[in-house]
């Protein structure tokens, strides 16, 4: 019992002890507390630390920067200040036309190096100078500036009903001497490149435009390869050959080559930087010129496909210049390597199933641009050169008769001679346009009579070890005549009239060689292989050879060539050459 009262005075304290405790605790946290510092981290853009405010006046505060327009913008007038609507204006990716007021407005594009404009019909074509009449239609995109404004100048008469066209292939100047020959025994010559393309082919050009009718409008246009850096690279080349073939009155475009890049950035930049944009386009007359660059380089050592290819944003490049145009014109696509043939493909090149031309193919592309020429109600022609031989390819494609002007090489075989590697004159051709119909074209030889659209050989004359009869497995010692007729194609007529009496003449449509060129060339050339004119380059092809036996050995024959435009040139037999050496382009006579 008594234990049972001590335990309770046990808990009965216990509780006291606790409520003291409690009471204490309540009576603690009414208490005021002194604030504590507290730490918040808060996600924000690092500031600069503030300094401690100060009683001097407070700086203003900076003006926000204004976001960088996404693109760029200008106005394209004429020279009295009136806006040009309906202009073409790119940036090698997008096109554009101009609105009511002249304007346009391009999206910036980082890999855009130019903004440009189509040159419309009637307006003049604008120059670097005076002294250099080279096209320049296009500004430089400069970091920074987003406004480029053209002031174009009006053709007094309009766009005009007719004009020339000049064609240069490959002028191909170089660093190097390259030696050639002016007769067997005489040392070898040698001229710079580019004195030579002056002083032969630039002064020729001169007189041919001096012949034609006072106020004729004359254009002129190279198809690539202007400069190869044989020698090494020299930063002033590609403008010197710029400046000769500006040097005359026609205004001149320019493709872009596989020697002006041969894969290296440097040629390419230095390019652009006397030319302009690589793809573009201008009008004359009724017609619709669009250059590009089909060279696509591959591999460790850059090798270039051929034919010619595009890639897909050049496609739609010119998907978006040919929308814009109107397709009431005729379109005329210029670009170097030929699009028809080659025999270096890409993997999605079609064969040719053609039996002479075996090993050759067409582009991956053609039919694509075919499909957007056909639209055209005025045709379209194909301009190329690369070659350093004429050919007017033709093939049926898809259903389509193409013919391919692939123009003969200004510098020949590179300046080695005055010949190309088909037997053709170092030269040039001379197009004339009338609206949309191409009326006239010939060949004009390096100071030759335009009249001389030929040359004439025996089958069995020896040139240096190489024979017509031989090459083309024609009969021997019967006299057969061999006629070169430097721009003929299937449209041409082309006879031997023996006593008064035409017969038609057989026409060679092969891959081969030209006998006498390569006879020239396997004894005389120093600088380049002889495998580049010889049958072992697979590349080169032949159609404008054509050959007669006579009737009787003793007859009088002339060759009569009538090309398809009402024009008719003759040869008389008495000019076969039979010489094994005479380069015939090569020897001027003092006039």
């Amino acid at each position: 019992m008594r234990n049972r009262y001590m335990f309770a005075a046990i808990l009965t304290a216990i509780c006291c002890i606790a409520a003291i405790v409690y009471a204490l605790h309540i009576w603690q946290d009414k208490k005021p507390q002194p604030k504590q510092n507290v730490v918040r981290r808060i996600m924000t853009p690092r500031e600069p630390i503030q300094k401690p405010k100060t009683t001097q006046k407070k700086k203003a505060k900076a003006k926000p920067k204004a976001p960088e327009q996404p693109f760029i913008s200008g106005t394209i007038t004429d020279t009295e200040g009136n806006p040009i609507a309906d202009v073409c204006v790119s940036n090698g990716i997008v096109c554009m036309l101009t609105d009511s007021l002249g304007k346009y407005q391009l999206p910036k594009d980082s890999t855009a190096r130019f903004v440009y404009y189509t040159v419309p019909a009637d307006c003049e074509v604008p120059v670097h100078s005076a002294k250099d009449r080279t096209a320049h239609f296009y500004q430089p995109i400069v970091k920074g500036k987003t406004k480029y404004d053209f002031t174009l100048k009006k053709l007094p008469g309009g766009a005009e009903t007719s004009y020339k066209m000049i064609v240069i292939g490959d002028p191909q100047v170089t660093n190097a001497f390259n030696p050639y020959f002016n007769t067997a025994e005489d040392n070898h010559v040698e001229i710079s490149d580019v004195e030579r393309f002056a002083t032969e082919t630039m002064v020729d050009i001169r007189r041919t435009i001096r012949s034609l009718p006072q106020g004729t409008p004359v254009y002129g246009l190279s198809m690539g390869d202007d400069v190869q850096y044989y020698g090494g690279y020299n930063p002033l080349l590609e403008r010197q050959i710029r400046e000769v073939l500006g040097s005359s009155e026609m205004r001149l475009f320019s493709v872009i080559g596989n020697h002006d890049q041969d894969g290296n950035p440097e040629y390419l930049h230095k390019w652009e930087e006397n030319w302009g944009p690589t793809d573009y386009s201008f009008d004359r007359g009724n017609e619709h010129y669009v250059c590009f660059n089909n060279v696509h380089f591959y591999g460790k050592y850059p090798s270039y496909y051929s034919p010619g290819e595009l890639s897909d944003r050049q496609m739609e490049w010119l998907r978006q210049d040919l929308s814009l145009t109107p397709k009431s014109k005729k379109v005329i696509l210029c670009y170097h390597i030929p699009l028809t043939f080659g025999n270096n493909p890409f993997h999605k090149a079609q064969s040719l199933n053609i039996a002479s031309e075996k090993g050759h193919y067409s582009s991956s592309r053609l039919s694509a641009l075919l499909s957007m020429l056909l639209e055209f109600k005025g045709g379209y022609e194909l301009f190329c050169g690369h070659t350093h031989f004429a050919i007017n390819h033709e093939i049926n494609h898809d259903g389509h008769h193409i013919i391919e002007h692939c123009h003969a090489a200004a510098c020949g075989n590179i300046w080695q001679s005055n010949i190309n590697i088909c037997g053709t004159p170092n030269g040039y051709y001379v197009y004339t346009f009338r609206n949309t119909r191409l009326t006239s074209c010939y060949y004009k030889g390096t100071f030759w009579d335009v009249q001389k659209q030929m040359t004439l050989f025996r089958a069995d004359t020896d040139f240096n070890g190489e024979s017509y009869a031989a090459d083309w497995n024609l009969p021997h010692k019967r006299g057969i005549i061999i006629a070169n007729v430097f721009n003929a194609d299937s449209r041409w007529r082309i006879t031997a009239e023996e006593d008064g009496v035409e017969y038609p003449m057989q026409r060679i449509n092969s891959r081969g060689q030209d006998a006498f060129a390569t006879g020239y060339h396997r004894k005389y050339a120093m600088a380049t292989s002889y495998h580049f004119i010889s049958k072992q380059n697979s590349y080169l092809i032949m159609n404008h050879l054509y050959y007669y036996e006579p009737k009787n050995a003793d007859s009088e024959i002339r060759i009569i060539a009538r090309d398809p435009y009402g024009h008719t040139f003759t040869e008389s037999a008495e000019e076969i050459i039979v010489e094994p050496f005479r380069n015939y382009a090569h020897y001027y006579k003092e006039e």
